[in-house]
């Protein structure tokens, strides 16, 4: 592919927010469950990290830049930049669904299109929205019934069921996760991060039936 923008893998990736809430009118929302789309104000931002660069995602597109310091370093003023993966002390790391989405792809192209920025990742492509105000900035609608099904990570479900159907990965009404087949309907126990209920599935854990459930 001619042009790659950046023909590194992510390795890690950050959320860079106000410190203590101190930026009027910032918000992201980062929908997985309509469209794989970044809806962004002004002053919040995900930060992609390769070996030689961070790319930075914000609501006016995407910038490359040579790492030259540590991530710390790179926080603008009065931002705060979190890794989406939370260390915890004898537990298992907290993974949060950007860490699954982004680290091992690579960021290929970057194109904007009329209103939005279209950006070409190896195995998906997501929008980058930007908005002038929080309330403009969508949220997950959540009435506490309905499943839906998350997009992006289909990379990693590997393994088919025995029945021969794919799995497919579903956020359900209390935000934990399952992979349920497509075809037979059953599923892994509900897991609190994606690469659980990912590496459950493809472990042949699917002792639940999930035919049932409603999706939004």
């Amino acid at each position: 592919m001619n042009n790659i923008f950046c023909d590194e893998i992510i390795v890690a990736a950050y959320r860079g927010t106000g410190k203590y809430d101190d930026m009027d009118d910032a918000a992201s929302f980062l929908d997985c469950y309509h469209d794989l789309a970044y809806h962004v104000t002004k002053g919040e931002r995900i930060v992609l990290e390769t070996e030689h660069f961070y790319i930075s995602l914000d609501s006016d597109g995407v910038s490359k830049s040579k790492k030259t310091s540590a991530i710390k370093e790179f926080e603008r003023p009065g931002e705060w930049l979190d890794s989406f993966i939370h260390p915890i002390d004898g537990e298992p790391d907290w993974v949060d669904y950007e860490a699954t989405l982004f680290i091992g792809e690579r960021l290929l192209q970057v194109e904007m299109i009329e209103t939005y920025y279209l950006l070409k990742f190896d195995n998906f492509k997501l929008k980058i929205i930007p908005h002038i105000h929080s309330k403009e900035v969508p949220g997950l609608d959540n009435d506490n019934s309905s499943y839906f099904y998350v997009y992006g990570a289909e990379r990693h479900i590997i393994r088919k069921c025995g029945c021969g159907g794919e799995g497919e990965l579903v956020l359900d009404f209390v935000s934990d996760y399952i992979v349920r087949c497509k075809k037979c309907k059953k599923s892994t126990w509900a897991q609190m991060n994606a690469r659980d209920a990912i590496e459950e599935w493809n472990d042949g854990y699917t002792l639940c039936d999930a035919s049932e459930i409603v999706i939004k």
